[in-house]
């Protein structure tokens, strides 16, 4: 039996070398453990349409039209309802994996109240593109979230029009000397960021993006006139590394203090502030390994707190708690 083990570890080590592992093996009862599935498998939700809606290029979809929404590659079960996160009316997944090149595509965005949906169930990630929904090809209905119901008796869910609370937030971005902020400035950037993609979720009202959007614009005109964005600001001096949480695309995690990776920071003083994503960006530990395949979008923002890590020779920003992106992915102020 000891020989028969060595033998079996022998070819195991050969095989490792040869391909990554997939499974792990107990020689007590020959059962076989999935390893962690992370970045393999997705998580889907199917629904249909309560009632018929109605998109902006004026096409009805009737009820019981199938639509679908995308969890992405988490170990654990998605929550059955996710109000903020929108069905599609068109969705194809798939791709290389570990490409970057290659995203899932769609569009047609419709409200989970609209939908009766059902619970979400893992799929293994194809690798070529794979159709799961197609109820439309045109552009207006694809790039859009405004669908309403046909009969206006049933309930509807308000579309608000973001175009001046994106101008504002891009002002706040390129008007902002974020490394010489107080501390007061730096809890309301963190909170405001936090409202702005909550804006961009379903069923923001247009009076509470119109009441968002001036909150910016009246800090900004507050800055430029005092050089503090909160009224009757008497906290002053650099004191960026306030303890102030992530903008909500960088998975949790504090910007602020000393870090614990093992990536080697380049930078001495932390001068957090937040950038856009000039590229898709995927997310990784202090280790340098890939936190799943979902991406960050091209153009969202995140707040990184100004150091550069090197991990396995590449450039890194910070930004949350063993969260890392690559620096050439950030577009430069």
């Amino acid at each position: 039996m000891k020989k028969n083990k060595r033998i079996i570890f022998a070819t195991m080590a050969a095989l490792s070398l040869a391909a990554p592992m997939t499974a792990v093996f107990n020689f007590d009862n020959v059962q076989t453990v999935s390893a962690n599935h992370q970045g393999t498998k997705v998580w889907l939700q199917y629904g249909t349409l309560k009632y018929a809606l109605k998109g902006p290029s004026g096409r009805v979809y009737p009820a019981g039209t199938k639509v679908v929404r995308e969890m992405g590659a988490a170990d654990t079960k998605p929550n059955i309802s996710f109000p903020g996160r929108p069905f599609n009316l068109t969705w194809m997944i798939g791709g290389i994996p570990n490409n970057q090149r290659l995203q899932d595509v769609g569009g047609g965005e419709i409200a989970e109240a609209y939908v009766n949906y059902e619970d979400w169930h893992e799929i293994d990630y194809p690798s070529d593109y794979t159709v799961l929904v197609q109820n439309t090809e045109d552009y207006n209905d694809l790039k859009s979230s405004d669908f309403h119901p046909v009969d206006n008796s049933n309930p509807d869910v308000p579309v608000a029009n973001l175009d001046a609370l994106n101008a504002a937030f891009d002002k706040y971005l390129s008007d902002i000397n974020f490394s010489k902020l107080s501390k007061a400035d730096n809890d309301w950037g963190t909170d405001m960021i936090k409202r702005y993609h909550a804006a961009h979720g379903m069923g923001a009202t247009q009076a509470s993006v119109d009441a968002l959007t001036k909150e910016i614009n009246d800090a900004v005109a507050n800055y430029k006139k005092t050089g503090h964005l909160v009224s009757g600001n008497s906290d002053s001096g650099n004191n960026s590394n306030s303890g102030s949480s992530n903008s909500s695309n960088s998975n949790g995690g504090s910007t602020s203090g000393n870090t614990n990776s093992s990536g080697s920071s380049t930078s001495k003083k932390s001068k957090s502030r937040v950038v856009r994503l000039r590229k898709a960006s995927y997310r990784y530990t202090h280790k340098g390994k890939r936190v799943s395949k979902k991406l960050l979008k091209k153009g969202s923002y995140v707040k990184i707190n100004g150091k550069t890590y090197r991990i396995k020779g590449k450039t890194f920003y910070r930004i949350g708690k063993n969260r890392y992106i690559r620096k050439v992915n950030v577009a430069k102020k």
